[in-house]
């Protein structure tokens, strides 16, 4: 019995030196990683491209809200300049059709609002989705046991030492660029054809 004990003792010893030998954590050795999902959105190539799209088109939307809000504005000066001239009946007739144009608005922009936020949406969802496949083929390159996100819930706190948003971001970024160059070469090359069947 005390022969095992002291086998299972030196096993233990040897482990932990060889672990802090190579300067490797326990976690490092059963291959569990981390990484920050939300950072390789933001700072890889793609996410600053959708980032980009996405902010087009909510400028686009306020340029839109601010020339209805200033056609609006027109109106009421003009139904106010009208209003010494205009009978009672014209003039209550004209501020009713100016509010109706003004809840008509309302109810327009209301609709585009959540459509935008549901295109907004399903882009960052799609983003996600292809970044995630690129994560899972690292994954099983490298051999990891586990991928922890620091964003997911129950994550408390994660130790840099197996932080690996770098290196997944580094090969999101290199997926992301070789599918680029792949399309505009399908394109460039796509095009002479074109040109010929056109001919």
């Amino acid at each position: 019995m005390k022969r095992l004990l002291a086998a299972a003792a030196a096993l233990t010893i040897s482990g932990v030196g060889s672990a802090h030998g190579e300067g490797k954590t326990v976690l490092e050795q059963n291959k569990i990683v981390s990484i920050d999902s939300l950072a390789i959105m933001q700072k890889s190539l793609e996410g600053q491209e959708v980032t980009g799209k996405i902010q087009q088109k909510i400028d686009a939307f306020q340029v839109e809200i601010k020339k209805a809000q200033q056609e609006l504005v027109d109106k009421q000066e003009a139904l106010n300049k009208q209003a010494k001239v205009l009978s009672k009946d014209a003039f209550d007739l004209k501020a009713e059709e100016l509010a109706n144009t003004r809840k008509s608005y309302e109810r327009t922009f209301a609709d585009k609002e959540e459509q935008l936020r549901a295109s907004i949406q399903k882009e960052q969802l799609a983003l996600r989705d292809r970044q995630m496949k690129v994560i899972h083929n690292v994954f099983d390159q490298e051999g990891y046991a586990a991928i922890i996100d620091k964003n997911a819930p129950g994550v408390l706190f994660v130790s840099n030492s197996i932080d690996k948003t770098e290196h997944v971001l580094k090969a999101v970024d290199e997926k992301f660029a070789a599918a680029k160059k792949a399309a505009t070469l399908a394109k460039s090359t796509a095009t002479p054809e074109a040109k010929v069947k056109t001919a």
